[in-house]
C-alpha cells in the first residue's frame, strides 16, 4: 500500500473514487461541496488530499487544510473503499500529516458520530448542530 499527497494526474480517479464512495443520502454529507469535482481538483493542486492505493487502486482519500492561525489540521472529507475498512486506514493516512491535532466536524444528529467514538476520537466540543472530534496522533 502506498499513501501519499495526491497528485494532478490522479484527478479523475479520485473523484471517481468519491463518487463512487460518498453520496448525498448519507446523514454525515452535510454540504454539497463534499462531493464537487472542482473543489476535490482545488485539494489535489494545493496538496490538501492524501491518497492510499494498492496496485494503483485508490482505496482512501482524504481532503484537509492546515488553519492558518491555530495549529490543527481540518480533515474536511474522507473515504475508505469498503473492502478496506476496520483496518485503520484512516489513521494511517492521517499520520502522513504531522504531529498536529486534527478536527472534524461532524452533524449532531448524524450516525456518523459512533464512528469517531468507536475509532477513539475525543468530542472536542459542539458548535450549533455540529460535533467537533478530535483526533491526537499515537
Amino acid at each position: 500500500m502506498q499513501i501519499a499527497l495526491a497528485n494532478p494526474s490522479q484527478f479523475q480517479r479520485v473523484k471517481e473514487f468519491f463518487y463512487n464512495n460518498l453520496s448525498d443520502q448519507q446523514d454525515a454529507i452535510y454540504s454539497n461541496e463534499f462531493l464537487c469535482p472542482l473543489g476535490i481538483n482545488a485539494a489535489i493542486r494545493r496538496n490538501q488530499m492524501i491518497v492510499a492505493t494498492v496496485h494503483g487502486d485508490i482505496v482512501g482519500a482524504l481532503r484537509f487544510y492546515r488553519k492558518k492561525t491555530q495549529n490543527i489540521i481540518s480533515l474536511y472529507q474522507f473515504a475508505i473503499r469498503v473492502d478496506y475498512r476496520g483496518y485503520n486506514l484512516l489513521e494511517e493516512m492521517l499520520s502522513v500529516l504531522s504531529d498536529s491535532p486534527i478536527v472534524s466536524m461532524c452533524p449532531v444528529h448524524s450516525q456518523f458520530n459512533q464512528y469517531y467514538l468507536k475509532a477513539g476520537w475525543q468530542l472536542h466540543e459542539q458548535k450549533k448542530q455540529f460535533n467537533a472530534w478530535m483526533y491526537h496522533h499515537k
